[in-house]
């Protein structure tokens, strides 16, 4: 943000300032002259209540104070002796609590405008301030645009690799998930400076790992089990015993019709023979 930029800031925050002062200013005196108007006890606790601001801000500024502390002493000088006012009928005594409740609902009106008035402020003010700083942002923005269009291009060549290292493989992060095993940093650098293949064995020894024992960090076993390289440990085979061969089983009946047939092939010999 520029000096001048500043300078101006500061300069509209001061008229603000300024403008909110002499509005409770004039409602503090517009408080003094109606206690004064209806013969009330001037004292900073009156006058504040009658102007809806604050003890503290009464003391605030030197000339308010002196002026109460005036109009105090002159009150105090004044013979104590009271002053007989004609009877207060029930008319008169209405006329009054109208008066007083017009006064009121006016006082009140007046209030809203004033806090409407003031929120109003404050967000024209508010939008100043964020455009200004749009605009000091655009103005550094077009400054660096133009150093670097008056430079002369650079030629950079970009490895095909690096794109790949830049960001993880989704079959990576789906095995990551089955595990339980969240991103961070250093696993993060670790899987992007290994090949994916690598990652994967890795992966895969941890499960293993993880099936045999528990681990209490396994993140941290992933992240040393890809930088040493492990692989899952092949399962060691067992010798299947052979085969043994299928035997053929005949039924007795088959046995009985063997028997049968051979006698019968006897009996029809002897019939030839006879004849």
């Amino acid at each position: 943000m520029s000096k001048k930029t500043k300078e101006e800031r500061i300069k509209t925050l001061k008229a603000t300032q300024e403008a909110r002062k002499q509005e409770t200013l004039d409602k503090v005196n517009k408080a003094i002259e109606r206690l004064l108007k209806t013969g009330a006890k001037i004292s900073f606790q009156a006058i504040a209540r009658e102007a809806n601001v604050s003890v503290p801000y009464l003391y605030k500024y030197p000339e308010l104070k002196e002026r109460i502390q005036q109009l105090r002493s002159q009150q105090r000088k004044m013979p104590s002796h009271q002053v007989n006012q004609p009877p207060v009928n029930a008319k008169t005594h209405s006329q009054m609590v109208g008066r007083l409740k017009k006064r009121i609902q006016q006082l009140e009106e007046e209030n809203k405008e004033l806090k409407r008035k003031n929120e109003a402020l404050a967000g024209q003010v508010y939008r100043v301030h964020t455009l200004q700083e749009q605009v000091e942002r655009q103005k550094d923005l077009i400054v660096t645009l133009e150093s670097r269009l008056k430079e002369p291009p650079k030629a950079e060549v970009i490895p095909i690799t690096s794109k790949a290292k830049a960001q993880i493989n989704d079959s990576i992060k789906t095995q990551l998930d089955e595990l339980g095993i969240s991103l961070n940093t250093t696993l993060t650098k670790t899987i992007k400076g290994a090949s994916e293949d690598t990652v994967l064995a890795a992966v895969e020894a941890v499960k293993h790992q993880l099936d045999k024992s528990e681990v209490d960090n396994p993140g941290g076993l992933l992240n040393k089990a890809i930088k040493e390289g492990w692989i899952k440990p092949e399962p060691t085979s067992v010798p299947s015993s052979p085969t043994p061969k299928p035997q053929i089983y005949h039924s007795q009946e088959d046995e009985e019709k063997k028997t049968l047939s051979s006698k019968d092939l006897a009996k029809l010999s002897n019939l030839f023979k006879d004849k």
